[in-house]
C-alpha cells in the first residue's frame, strides 16, 4: 500500500509501539522538493515548529492543524503549500467528553482502525528548524496532522478526526507543489463512514507512559459512575488524537 523509496528508521522506532503522544517521534512519508518522485519515510517530532520560529517549544501546541483554517495561519500556510507529508499509522485513540463529576484523566478513549486492520494515512505538514544564531546546527524536522470535521463513527465520539488520505490520492497529496483551493477541499474532506471501525478501550491509554498491545484490547462494558472500569478482557493525558 505504501511503497517508498528511501527508509530512514531509528533503531527506537523499529519496535512496535501501541501509544504515541504528541512530542514523540514518529515517522511520515514525504517528497522532497529536489527530487519529486521520490518517496522517503523518516523520523519527525510530533508537534510541528515552523522555520520562522524562536525556538522550538512553539510545536507543543501545534500538533493539530484545523483543514478548514490551514490555509490561514501563519504557523502553517507555508507548510501546506509546499511540506505536506502522510503520518502511516495503524490506528488512532480519541476520547468521549467526561461525565459529570468524572475526573480528566478518566475519560474513556476509543479506538479508530480501518475495518480489515490496514494502515491509515494521515495527512500531515511538516517543517525543518534551526536556530536563527547557528545556521550550521543539525536541522529539527517536526510534523503536525491534519484534522477536519468527524465522519459518522468518530461523531459518535469526538466532533474532530485525522484526515485521512486515499492511497489513489497518495502522489497528488504529496506532491511539492502547491494544491489548488478545489484539491485541498476534496483531499481535506472526512473519511467515509467505513473506512473505520471503532471499539472502547482501557483507560490505560491515558497515561502516555503505558505501552503494550493490551492497550487495544476492545473493552466489553461502560465504565461505572466512579469512573473505574469493569472490563472483559484486559484492561497521555486525554487531548486530541493519539496514534498507535
Amino acid at each position: 500500500m505504501l511503497e517508498v523509496d528511501e527508509v530512514e528508521v531509528p533503531s527506537e522506532l523499529s519496535v512496535p509501539r501501541w501509544n504515541v503522544a504528541p512530542q514523540a517521534t514518529v515517522l511520515a512519508v514525504t517528497r522532497p522538493r529536489h527530487e519529486p518522485g521520490l518517496r522517503r519515510l523518516s523520523p519527525f517530532r510530533w508537534g510541528l515548529v515552523p522555520w520562522w520560529a524562536k525556538d522550538p517549544s512553539i510545536g507543543a501546541r501545534a500538533f493539530n492543524a484545523k483543514a478548514e483554517t490551514v490555509r490561514n495561519k501563519p504557523m502553517f500556510r507555508g507548510a501546506i503549500d509546499k511540506h505536506r507529508c502522510v503520518i502511516p499509522a495503524d490506528a488512532f485513540y480519541e476520547w468521549a467528553p467526561a461525565r459529570r463529576g468524572e475526573l480528566a484523566g478518566r475519560k474513556q478513549p476509543w479506538c479508530f482502525r480501518a475495518p480489515a486492520s490496514g494502515l491509515l494515512l494521515l495527512a500531515g505538514l511538516w517543517e525543518n528548524w534551526r536556530p536563527r544564531d547557528d545556521q550550521s546546527a543539525p536541522a529539527l524536522y517536526t510534523c503536525t496532522i491534519l484534522t477536519t470535521e468527524a465522519n459518522e463513527v468518530v461523531g459518535q465520539v469526538h466532533d474532530r478526526m485525522p484526515v485521512l488520505i486515499a492511497e489513489g490520492d497518495l502522489d497528488e497529496w504529496l506532491s511539492p507543489d502547491p494544491l489548488g483551493e478545489r484539491a485541498l477541499e476534496r483531499l481535506l474532506s472526512p473519511a467515509p463512514p467505513g473506512a473505520l471501525e471503532a471499539f472502547r478501550v482501557s483507560t490505560q491509554v491515558n497515561d502516555a507512559r503505558e505501552e503494550g498491545p493490551e492497550l487495544i484490547e476492545p473493552i466489553a462494558t461502560e465504565p461505572d459512575g466512579d469512573g473505574s472500569e469493569d472490563e472483559t478482557r484486559g484492561k497521555k493525558t486525554p487531548g486530541e488524537t493519539q496514534l498507535f
